[in-house]
């Protein structure tokens, strides 16, 4: 029997996983993606925190790959690399089929039980 189970101890989805467990760096990805690159000045004005504590972010989510810089001069823009969310991706698809089946199988069970209550006088 082939087992089609997504690996769970996958590095690369545990950094993944990593970054986007905090707040911050979900919203930096989320300001990314409405555009096609940012400044990281950009991205820090729209946090009440430090430019220290953005670079911070921004360095996990780099590690994870999940964004790319660009230097221009002494300028850095940033983008959302997306193909290095295709693994998660992947591993969260396989749960929600899984879920999907058995929620379908819950709502078919579902009516045949109502089905058999309304048979009965």
């Amino acid at each position: 029997m082939v087992d089609n189970t997504p690996a769970e101890d996958d590095p690369v989805l545990d950094r993944v996983f990593h970054a986007l467990a905090d707040p911050s760096r979900r919203r930096i990805v989320g300001l990314l993606r409405e555009t096609s690159e940012l400044r990281v000045s950009d991205i820090a004005s729209a946090f009440e925190m430090s430019l220290n504590g953005v670079s911070k972010h921004l360095k996990v989510l780099e590690a994870a790959e999940l964004i790319c810089r660009r230097v221009q001069g002494r300028t850095h823009y940033l983008r959302v690399n997306w193909q290095a969310l295709q693994p998660a991706y992947e591993f969260l698809h396989f749960y929600q089929h899984f879920w999907t089946q058995r929620l379908d199988g819950l709502v078919e069970y579902a009516e045949q039980q109502s089905k058999r209550k309304k048979k009965t006088p």
